[in-house]
């Protein structure tokens, strides 16, 4: 399969010389690398360009050895939820908002139905060496530059959340004028301050979202 194929419509807005560069580059590396190399761009593939509504970028992936899924913040769907990431922990106790009642909660921890509903979720780098959060920013930065320039051209009114500093150092190349940029601290942070994450940062997305076409985001089911 070529990086065309594997792309599909993503193609119209990714630079697949890039993205080609960058494989063969980790493909030669001695280091162990998170994700896995065949899922580096599983974001992608799991979400249709054409059913984009939000975009979340966060830092690195998880730099541990078998953590990370190719989707930011993401846990394999069968993690328990004492075992989740601190990171996605605080991201559930967010979208969920135990605060408020509610009935029984079916949350994904895989993140694979926030994609299927439109939900892009990328980190700043894709990738990053075992133990080395940061090790692969800069090999990322041309990718991340022209995607966000031109994903933000070629499809308007797309919500894109900047989770943290190094993802805000990405606003300059996302079009402001005909998309939304929210800008939040790192669910780390709030992991290691022991804070809650506001909730009110989903449902304002969401009401985006539901101004725009009438519907928004299911984060979590409840029945």
């Amino acid at each position: 399969m070529t990086v065309q194929e594997y792309f599909g419509d993503w193609s119209k807005v990714v630079d697949l010389h890039e993205a080609d560069r960058i494989i063969r580059k980790l493909s030669a590396s001695n280091h162990v690398i998170c994700p896995q190399l065949k899922d580096i761009f599983r974001a992608f593939t799991l979400c249709p360009l054409n059913n984009l509504r939000a975009v979340l970028i966060g830092q690195d992936p998880y730099p541990q050895r078998g953590v990370a899924t190719g989707l930011a913040f993401a846990n394999s769907p069968d993690t328990p939820d004492a075992k989740l990431s601190p990171s996605l922990e605080i991201l559930k106790e967010s979208v969920i908002n135990y605060t408020i009642p509610h009935r029984t909660i079916n949350f994904d921890p895989s993140l694979e139905k926030w994609e299927a509903q439109g939900v892009l979720l990328l980190n700043s780098a894709l990738s990053c060496e075992v133990g080395r959060v940061g090790s692969h920013t800069l090999l990322w930065r041309p990718f991340m530059k022209f995607l966000l320039t031109n994903l933000s051209k070629y499809r308007t009114g797309i919500v894109y959340l900047l989770m943290g500093t190094q993802a805000q150092t990405l606003e300059p190349y996302i079009n402001r004028q005909f998309n939304y940029v929210v800008r939040i601290r790192h669910p780390s942070w709030y992991a290691r301050q022991k804070q809650r994450m506001s909730s009110d940062i989903w449902q304002g997305i969401n009401s985006i979202l539901i101004g725009q076409n009438g519907y928004g985001i299911e984060w979590f089911t409840e029945y």
